[in-house]
């Protein structure tokens, strides 16, 4: 299967669009990843570029059928993660359905875990491939034990051709002292699962497994892991969850927080912390305060990309204070000071914006900032939109959808919140390519996991 690029090429495989709403940006290529039927929706994306093979690409997404039911019983829907592997830069794929490594079955240790969500997959500086996502038990919450899961972690050596039996990256026996699991205890059902990630420094390759603002470091591949942390316990910096990402041997988190020490400052206020001992201390820094950064939004937490081309640079995303807009904040001083940047206005001929939603952030391989985001017009139907920062400030406003784009019918019919459980839109990049993964119903019929292409060059200012 190939890309087909936004022109003529791209009506063969794409619904025609309205005339009054111009299609995606010149150059931007798009690939239906997952292919999904009418009763079956994909979203909640991840995209992951190898830092040894620039032509190696990964991407992650989940099948669910419709309508969505988290207190389903065994084997009557369907919640399977999925990774999708490229060799030839995101020309052709090859994809896997994890759910034979990823399920496990009822021991001393463990519940049996059948569904998953979440789906993510990383590379390691040697071509390793980690991925997984969070699986939980069947039934939900009216099943006859507590509903819970487990941040599942399968390795691939052989470029995903072959997965080694998924094991959880995160236990309740290795929480470090003072760490509490997500109901305020240490019990199998306070495991934190949910918003699984995975982490791998391309320098060190230490990896991290993750999920709702708790990590633990792996020095063997992800065959072990060591002691559980949760950076937004500070005393000082209190808040809830985080997202994370690492490189030259930094560990970055970021959240927002319910207090700060910094005075005649507001919060909820958005903070980074960094740490060089894989998670065992962090030193914080402010972002943002409440006045600067507006802190609602679909996305559960602030995402955070870390550079792999420069120690020390990391990129953070926000939205303006009227959350029509979003907002990078990037450091190239591993957080002592940062500059902002918001994108400018994307093509003209568009609807009203609503708001801006579901950011996401990366980096190419050289350094460049890059963003990825949604605006939502009123009534509800979103575009995708990225753009890239260079020397300070962001260049075009790239329109990725083809044509706006609804969420079906029947993925509203279900019992997991708006979209689907859809929260933010993927970037990576390459030398040569910008890669965005979204979710994406054209006319609001099918959702579907899409892949966008996007030249490097076409994104300069």
């Amino acid at each position: 299967m190939c890309f087909a690029t936004s022109g003529l090429g791209l009506l063969a495989i794409l619904p025609a669009q309205s005339p009054s709403e111009p299609g995606a940006s010149p150059g931007v290529e798009v690939k239906d990843i997952s292919r999904n039927g009418a009763q079956f929706a994909s979203a909640f994306p991840s995209v992951a570029v190898s830092p040894k093979d620039n032509n190696l690409l990964a991407v992650a997404w989940r099948l669910y059928s419709l309508p969505i039911d988290t207190n389903a019983r065994k084997d009557s829907r369907t919640a399977d993660c999925h990774v999708t592997i490229s060799k030839d830069s995101g020309v052709t794929f090859r994809d896997t359905n994890l759910m034979s490594v990823l399920r496990t079955q009822r021991s001393a240790t463990m519940p049996e875990l059948w569904y998953c969500n979440a789906p993510w997959a990383v590379f390691g500086p040697d071509g390793t491939i980690y991925a997984g996502g969070a699986v939980f038990t069947a039934n939900g919450v009216v099943g006859p034990e507590p509903k819970q899961g487990r941040q599942m972690v399968t390795t691939s050596h052989d470029g995903g051709a072959t997965w080694s039996k998924g094991i959880p990256g995160l236990t309740t026996d290795k929480f470090a002292p003072g760490v509490v699991g997500i109901e305020g205890g240490t019990q199998p059902q306070d495991t934190p699962w949910d918003g699984a990630k995975g982490v791998a420094d391309p320098a060190t390759g230490v990896f991290y497994s993750s999920a709702q603002g708790y990590l633990a470091a792996s020095l063997d591949k992800a065959a072990s892991f060591g002691a559980v942390f949760r950076p937004a316990a500070s005393k000082e910096w209190p808040g809830r969850g985080a997202d994370f990402a690492a490189a030259h041997s930094r560990l970055a988190a970021v959240y927002f927080a319910n207090s700060t020490p910094v005075s005649g400052r507001k919060c909820p206020c958005l903070v980074f912390a960094i740490s060089r001992d894989q998670g065992r201390h962090f030193t914080y820094s402010l972002v943002a305060d409440s006045t600067e950064v507006n802190p609602t939004g679909r996305v559960r937490y602030p995402q955070v990309a870390a550079d792999p081309a420069h120690p020390g640079h990391f990129a953070v995303t926000g939205f303006t204070p009227d959350h029509r807009k979003i907002k990078i904040s990037f450091t190239e001083d591993d957080g002592k000071t940062w500059m902002t940047a918001a994108p400018h206005e994307p093509p003209k001929g568009l609807p009203p914006v609503s708001t801006a939603d579901m950011p996401g952030v990366g980096y190419t391989a050289d350094g460049r900032v890059l963003a990825a985001w949604r605006d939502f017009r009123a009534a509800g139907a979103y575009n995708v939109f990225a753009a890239m920062i260079e020397n300070g400030q962001f260049g075009p406003t790239i329109k990725i959808s083809p044509e706006a784009s609804p969420y079906p019918p029947l993925v509203q019919m279900g019992n997991y919140s708006f979209g689907g459980g859809d929260f933010t839109t993927g970037i990576t990049g390459n030398h040569k390519f910008a890669y965005v993964v979204f979710p994406y119903s054209a006319g609001g019929a099918v959702q579907s996991t899409y892949l966008a292409r996007v030249e490097v060059d076409r994104m300069k200012r």
